[in-house]
């Protein structure tokens, strides 16, 4: 018997192409956007992802999956929702949630059999089997409906390849902070199918349990108001003082173990949490007084590299700062309006999404406003001309505010390491690297091989699950 035929995958963007090149954009401009993991596969995907960021994780999806994507999307936003004309462009599927007021769940069947007729012709599907977007930096209990459609698909013939994606935000409202959407490996239901026939909700429990467990594998949980930043800053803390990978998926692994650590100490031994966390404090104290950060303790800058560089940047600035400061005056209005609009969000979780749309809605009428003005005066020319520059002024002003920082952080890492004296360093050096050895010794705490007599004290290291990565990928998670 052979295989049934199945039209080759479609490599345009579903919907409207146009609308996602600018969705994908506009995500791109806000955030600084990483990928890790394998590519997509090809024939019929199961996208599963935890969904922290309301509207924008699909784009950050979109934006870094090696294929297009079709999404699943609460059925109240295609109806009476600021965004529902650009939802149902996308080519979106919709899904009738019991939680959404007046909507009726039996129209899931409908939902369920266009997902079964994607994933029959090959399509890519993504869904946030969480069932709500949230701020809370972990796993919410997931829904069935994954499982149930990836057991649909392999019973029916056609089987589904599930590839977990964890969307780990550095700081999620933040213009310009990062994202790492961190692709697992594909993983598939096959030997559960005789088990769906036989019982559907037996082996939608089970295949939901490993769609939640592959899922932790690619996120870092922690609460990104408290837990984060401390991960953040642990990690870093340690990256300096081991020299560590900074290879993006490495981050991400060490992270999630930092943060894992940080939960278990916290809640078993809250003295020695309360301890490191009083020696990070007061390394960061320190550092700050000195003008320094955790790079600079290392960074050996001679004063002529310091100088040849300063010299080349400079005639660069020579362009790029006037565009800068042009940049700054010109969408002063724009951006403080952006930013009085997100302070409206409803939660932390849409404050993003208010940002990026109300920016482009701000934004957008700011060029144009100043394009009629310019048109009303001066010409239809000049109108045109006013648009288009501006346009050309954002984008390159952007790229020049980011440059002018990069070279004031180094010249004033340059400066604060010639005034402080090598003692001081020294004496920083020494207070990194004992930190360093408990998280060393935390790390084995954790992992049942003992403290070595000295008993726990920190969140766990990331030097052995990071130097285990290369040899045995699988303990460490996706």
């Amino acid at each position: 018997m052979t295989a049934p035929d199945r039209k080759p995958p479609d490599r345009r963007y579903p919907g409207s192409p146009a609308l996602w090149r600018l969705v994908v954009l506009g995500v791109s401009i806000f955030y600084r956007i990483e990928r890790v993991g394998p590519p997509l596969p090809e024939g019929p995907v199961l996208l599963v992802a935890n969904h922290p960021n309301t509207v924008l994780d699909p784009a950050v999806i979109q934006r870094t999956a090696t294929r297009p994507v079709r999404f699943l999307a609460k059925s109240t936003l295609f109806h009476r929702h600021v965004l529902s004309s650009v939802v149902r462009r996308s080519g979106a599927i919709p899904v009738y949630r019991r939680i959404d007021p007046g909507v009726d769940t039996s129209r899931n069947a409908e939902t369920f059999a266009a997902v079964e007729q994607a994933l029959a012709g090959g399509d890519a599907i993504c869904l946030f089997p969480e069932g709500i977007s949230h701020a809370s930096g972990r796993l919410e209990p997931l829904r069935t409906g994954a499982a149930r459609m990836a057991l649909a698909g392999a019973a029916a013939g056609h089987p589904v390849a599930i590839v977990p994606v964890g969307l780990n935000f550095d700081r999620l409202p933040m213009f310009r902070s990062r994202v790492t959407a961190l692709f697992g490996r594909p993983f598939d239901a096959a030997d559960l199918v005789d088990a769906f026939r036989a019982d559907p909700r037996g082996a939608t429990r089970i295949l939901t349990d490993r769609i939640s467990t592959r899922l932790r594998r690619v996120m870092i949980e922690a609460d990104p108001r408290s837990d984060l930043p401390l991960v953040d800053r642990i990690d870093r803390l340690y990256a300096a003082a081991r020299g560590v990978s900074r290879d993006p998926a490495e981050r991400v692994r060490r992270r999630r173990l930092i943060a894992r650590g940080v939960e278990r100490l916290r809640r078993e031994d809250p003295a020695h949490y309360d301890a490191i966390l009083r020696d990070v404090l007061a390394h960061d104290e320190q550092l700050r007084a000195l003008g320094l950060r955790e790079q600079d303790l290392d960074r050996r800058m001679p004063a002529g590299q310091v100088l040849r560089f300063v010299l080349r940047e400079g005639s660069r600035a020579l362009v790029m700062a006037p565009l800068a400061v042009l940049a700054l005056v010109c969408f002063a209005v724009p951006y403080y309006g952006t930013w009085a609009i997100s302070g409206r969000a409803p939660d932390p979780q849409s404050r993003a999404a208010w940002e990026v749309v109300g920016g482009a809605v701000v934004y957008g009428a700011w060029v144009a406003a100043l394009a009629v003005a310019g048109g009303l005066w001066f010409g239809s020319g000049i109108g045109t001309a006013t648009g288009v520059g501006l346009v050309f002024l954002a984008f390159a002003g952007l790229t020049a505010i980011e440059r002018q920082a990069a070279v004031l952080r180094l010249v004033r890492a340059f400066l604060a390491t010639r005034q402080t004296p090598l003692r001081a360093r020294a004496r920083l050096k020494r207070q990194q690297a004992a930190i360093a050895a408990v998280l060393d010794r935390v790390h084995d705490w954790l992992h049942g091989r003992g403290p070595g007599g000295d008993g726990p004290g920190a969140p766990p290291s990331p030097a052995a699950p990071a130097a285990r990565a290369g040899t045995n990928p699988r303990a460490d998670g996706e």
